[in-house]
């Protein structure tokens, strides 16, 4: 059977972020009783971000969400800060067309200039580190791929850097890779201490969040002076607003008609081992960039400050929690560090990230008033940042909804999402065999 995220416990995983991370600022509970003028459901990068960007503008904001800040994915990812989306700059153009591509991939590309301006601005600490991501290419047939990313984006103005096996070596420690390309512009954070820190920002620029607040429903009010507005209703009593955001992303429920089946959710997980001894730590991504791969299930690589391997992605599934998800990142850290031996894992969690068909993002207007960003296909630290700070754009009346940096989509429900247990459990199977099957025809370790 497939999970449904929001059924998750509601206490935070165990993880290495809520065990690192600053405390969360006080959040009261819900009680019905607030008044704003933008309505955001969802205390995620996408809510806390639009909230954000609302309350600088001297508007009133409130954040609803069933949990505290960060619960969902937004605190449980590898922490990746990536300044691009899972598409070529060609890619992307064909499909937004020239010019809304070209600005869409300049925004992107300046996405963790935005991620890290706003913790050195509100002095988060959430263990930022602007070091670079490297992409390692896990066959030599991708680190031809490889070559024409770095050929192309260099073309475009971006700092990317191809590494050859060696150089990859030295960057990363591993000699399992045929090689791969380093980009200065990303970088890692704790992402449960960004939350956290984007939630203690709006607070202090008089924004509101409010927790045991699990949204119903969204209709519109008639008033008594005229007119209409949107009511937010929730178990413990509804909230009136003029906009209304919705940032809920994976954890999105059926207080929209259909919102929640416009992706597919998947659960992916993370494992954090115990510090490894000084010689071992220092041989491992010792420039303290991350580091991802180009298999199509992505491994997500990092070296904590406290000696700690941490590997994420890898896999997932549509269903419950298991030890196999798990057992899949540990086969592959043996693999690529040989060395360690058996590790000890210290920590393991997972989050779910919504999976829409073509790997783009999605923005809709779902009514006159009513806007949501979500599907961000495991992008989603920048990318739901940008599009937070695009719908407060939308919401303050700055710019209309055709005016922000990802075009809106057109509203369609997958048809096939009453099989989503399925398709996400046939899509990981196939494209582990596919990743299998270009590491056995290279030469590479096995």
């Amino acid at each position: 059977m497939p999970a449904i995220p929001m059924d998750d416990q509601a206490d935070l995983p165990g993880s290495y972020w809520a065990a690192t991370a600053v405390p969360c600022p006080p959040v009261p509970d819900f009680d019905g009783s607030e008044k704003a003028e933008t309505v955001v459901i969802g205390a995620g990068y996408t809510g806390l971000s639009a909230a954000l960007h609302v309350a600088e503008q001297g508007r009133s904001v409130l954040v609803l969400d069933a949990h505290e800040p960060g619960w969902g994915a937004s605190g449980r990812n590898n922490g990746q800060v990536v300044a691009a989306l899972k598409h070529e700059p060609h890619e992307i153009e064909a499909h937004f067309g020239t010019e809304r591509g070209a600005e869409l991939i300049r925004v992107v590309g300046d996405g963790p200039a935005l991620v890290f301006g706003l913790i050195e601005r509100y002095r988060m600490d959430c263990a930022a580190r602007r070091s670079g991501i490297i992409t390692a290419a896990h066959s030599t047939a991708s680190l031809s791929d490889l070559k024409r990313r770095v050929e192309i984006w260099t073309r475009r103005g971006a700092p990317l850097r191809l590494l050859s096996r060696a150089e990859l070596e030295a960057a990363s420690g591993t000699g399992a890779y045929a090689g791969g390309c380093l980009d200065p512009r990303g970088g890692a954070i704790n992402p449960l201490g960004y939350a956290r820190g984007l939630a203690r920002a709006l607070i202090d620029r008089g924004g509101a969040i409010r927790q045991k607040a699990h949204v119903r429903a969204i209709k519109r009010r008639s008033i008594e002076q005229g007119g209409s507005r949107w009511q937010v209703i929730t178990e413990r009593g509804g909230v009136d607003a003029d906009t209304v955001i919705i940032g809920t992303n994976a954890y999105t429920g059926a207080f929209w008609p259909g919102l929640q089946k416009t992706f597919l959710p998947a659960r992916t997980p993370q494992i954090v081992s115990q510090p490894l001894r000084d010689n071992l730590a220092k041989s491992i991504l010792p420039d303290g960039q991350i580091m991802s791969d180009t298999r199509y299930l992505t491994v997500g690589v990092r070296l904590h400050a406290d000696g700690r391997l941490h590997l994420g992605g890898g896999g997932g599934t549509a269903g419950a929690e298991s030890d196999a998800l798990y057992a899949g990142l540990a086969a592959y850290a043996r693999l690529l560090y040989p060395q360690l031996g058996e590790l000890q894992w210290q920590y393991r969690w997972t989050g779910f990230m919504a999976m829409t068909p073509d790997r783009y993002p999605r923005l809709f207007e779902l009514a006159p008033g009513v806007a949501a960003a979500l599907g961000y296909s495991g992008r989603g630290i920048c990318t739901a940042t940008i599009l937070g700070r695009e719908l407060a754009r939308w919401a303050t009346g700055e710019a209309g909804i055709d005016d922000l940096a990802l075009p809106a989509s057109t509203f369609r429900t997958l048809p096939y999402y009453p099989l989503r247990g399925l398709i996400v459990e046939s899509a990981v199977r196939y494209h582990s065999f596919r990743d299998r099957s270009a590491r056995k025809g290279s030469a590479l370790p096995q």
